[in-house]
């Protein structure tokens, strides 16, 4: 999946240790059982097309959010999220009849896939995931549809939707200078719960949904649980996190009310011009501090096999040797010529190695950083036997991103405007039948 901007897998993001730990306690075996749709008495309370949404599959789904995204239960919750989830509903069944209509339906093969990672993810084994399904009683279709329609969503975002979002030169180097000109500034980490208005009718409506949604906030369900399941935003299923955010970046109104929200606590709703949003703030840190396990090595790495078992004269001949490679060294491309002089030495480039990810070897965290350009270090003793390192150039660690996370990060704003029209257009072009 590239990009965070589809919406892939909400269960993978909730799939949480708790509930990891639930499957395992409590599997169905041991006392409550799936519940099933009962032959007869099924209502229908809303048509999509041709597909019909039982009173059944809506109480499900409610449960399935509910038991998911740790809502304390009632009669009262279930009613209240019921109109919430059934336009979630709505939707999903929209992207599965769209999907198929672009011959892009998810296989068998995709949906068991998505399990596996769910599991994976949760620290399950194989078909647990269904088990701690039938513990809560839910019925293991709900997921599966909920599943099936996050699926046929990136699909269509990917074949009809990517093909008409771009992002300009232009953009990157304006979006560039802006953040030279925040340097020293604030920056803020932001999650967001999203609730949208695509009608101009729909503004008290989506207030409402907005509302329900942050009295479970107000009794303790945790934010990015709830935002997995209610966010209707790119960022939902990782928990609604935005990042980190500079003022400006967001619409004025979100920001004039970011600005007073102290972190580890969470706005009222607020209103955009795209529809209601509840804003909570994680952290807030200086905006490009200096950040040295960013910075970013370009090398040149020269290995002499030694096995795990080499004798003292065996490791002390090859120290000699890496000693002596060294030494030749002036400039980083010299140590392939001294790789081809010793036998058995092999010699790689390694771009873009990040400093902080060099922690599990200490002697090359501690010295490589500090290398000048050309210096070499070493030897270093690894699995495969001794290493010599030169470094050829470095970069970053000024806390600015790279064009090519800048470039990913408006891409993902434009892919996400793009996703929800072409959502609306679903909505405007079908015919939607909800019951009283």
């Amino acid at each position: 999946m590239s990009a965070p901007l589809l919406r892939a897998s909400l269960l993978l993001a909730v799939m949480t240790l708790p509930i990891a730990a639930s499957a395992q306690q409590r599997p169905a075996a041991q006392g409550a059982s799936v519940q099933t749709a009962p032959s007869q008495g099924l209502r229908v309370v809303a048509r999509v097309n041709d597909d019909a949404i039982t009173d059944f599959d809506l109480s499900q789904r409610v449960l399935f959010a509910i038991r998911t995204s740790g809502l304390q239960d009632s009669p009262d919750l279930r009613q209240r999220m019921s109109g919430q989830m059934l336009r979630q509903m709505i939707d999903e069944r929209l992207q599965i009849q769209d999907a198929r209509k672009l011959g892009m339906r998810p296989t068998d093969s995709e949906v068991n896939s998505r399990y596996a990672e769910i599991e994976r993810a949760a620290g399950l084994g194989q078909g647990q995931f269904k088990l701690y399904l039938q513990s809560v009683g839910v019925a293991p279709d709900i997921a599966k549809q909920q599943i099936e329609a996050q699926i046929a969503w990136g699909k269509i975002i990917r074949r009809k939707v990517r093909s008409q979002v771009d992002v300009s030169e232009a953009e990157v180097d304006d979006a560039m200078s802006r953040m030279r000109t925040n340097v020293g500034k604030t920056e803020t980490r932001v999650a967001e719960i999203f609730v949208p208005v695509d009608r101009a009718d729909g503004v008290d409506e989506g207030k409402r949904s907005a509302d329900r949604i942050m009295e479970q906030l107000r009794r303790g369900a945790p934010f990015g649980a709830v935002a997995q399941q209610f966010s209707q935003g790119a960022s939902a299923a990782s928990g609604g996190d935005l990042g980190w955010v500079l003022p400006g970046a967001l619409d004025p109104s979100l920001d004039a009310v970011l600005e007073r929200v102290q972190p580890r606590t969470y706005s009222e709703p607020v209103r955009s011009g795209s529809g209601w949003h509840i804003l909570y703030v994680v952290d807030r840190r200086p905006f490009a501090a200096a950040r040295p396990d960013d910075v970013k090595l370009n090398l040149v790495q020269m290995t002499l096999a030694l096995p795990p078992n080499a004798s003292p004269e065996e490791t002390n001949r090859a120290t000699a040797d890496a000693q002596k490679a060294m030494s030749g060294v002036r400039q980083c491309n010299d140590l392939h010529v001294q790789s081809r002089q010793i036998k058995g030495s092999t010699s790689g480039d390694l771009n873009g190695v990040r400093v902080g990810d060099l922690q599990a070897n200490p002697q090359m965290y501690e010295q490589l950083p500090r290398l000048p350009i050309g210096g070499t270090a070493g030897p270093f003793r690894v699995a495969e036997g001794l290493q010599v390192v030169a470094l050829c150039s470095k970069a970053g660690g000024d806390g600015l991103p790279t064009r090519d996370a800048i470039q990913q990060q408006i891409l993902v704003q434009k892919l996400d405007s793009a996703g929800r029209r072409y959502m609306r257009d679903l909505r405007r072009q079908a015919t939607i039948d909800i019951k009283s």
